[in-house]
């Protein structure tokens, strides 16, 4: 199974980046291909210095947002891939995040699967462990997605999805931010999601991109809600 992995980056601090890369580069299944989508970084030389240090595709925008490097991530995928994941720059996959996802969605074929992470800070310390609640009823899940949703905030984190290609012929990248709560609000209407009960990431809850653009969530979020209401009531 050919597998894309996509790694956004936008003026990300070098040592937490190589730290992403390097999880990656130690996955126990090795069949995906990684590609680097520069958001405009102001050191552009040294995000592609360190990306050709570990084999991985580098390609440059100038800055557009977040969802703007999702959706080139997704047009420059292999023909051949089958799914697509996304990790942070900054952010740490568990050496068996490919391995255990390709597991599971043999068991559970056609669902977004998603897992459960760990909070760290600086030093990779774990300083958190969110509880992420587990629904096997996919209306459950929609509703508790929209009340998430209506409180500013998501149990689904973006850097631990594995989503089949084929998802994106219904589903694309919109807004600058807020596109992961977007991009999963709308595939709610089309394909299930599955929890995979193991902790697969560390995300480092602290100088991210949320915490940069607080201010602006609720207000972008009203918006979001908005659309994908209107869809779900004309689809």
């Amino acid at each position: 199974m050919k597998i894309t992995i996509g790694v956004p980056i936008f003026n990300q601090n070098l040592k937490y980046f190589r730290q992403c890369l390097e999880s990656i580069k130690n996955q126990t299944y090795q069949d995906f291909e990684c590609i680097i989508l520069d958001d405009g970084s102001d050191n552009r030389e040294e995000v592609e210095e360190i990306t050709k240090e570990f084999g991985f595709k580098y390609i440059y925008q100038k800055n557009q947002g977040v969802g703007s490097a999702r959706h080139a991530i997704v047009d420059n995928a292999s023909k051949e891939t089958e799914f697509i994941a996304f990790l942070s720059s900054d952010d740490i996959w568990d050496k068996k995040f490919l391995e255990t996802m390709i597991k599971i969605s043999k068991q559970q074929p056609g669902k977004i699967l998603y897992s459960k992470y760990y909070l760290i800070n600086e030093n990779r310390e774990i300083i958190g462990v969110p509880n992420i609640p587990s629904y096997y009823d996919h209306e459950d899940f929609c509703v508790a997605c929209f009340e998430w949703a209506y409180r500013n905030n998501m149990f689904v984190n973006f850097s631990c999805v594995f989503i089949p290609k084929r998802v994106f012929e219904k589903v694309q990248f919109k807004y600058k931010f807020g596109e992961d709560l977007y991009f999963l609000l709308i595939s709610m209407k089309n394909f299930q999601h599955f929890l995979v009960p193991e902790y697969l990431l560390k995300y480092r809850a602290f100088d991210n991109l949320t915490s940069r653009i607080r201010p602006k969530i609720a207000e972008n979020n009203e918006k979001i809600i908005k659309e994908v209401r209107d869809y779900w009531e004309n689809n």
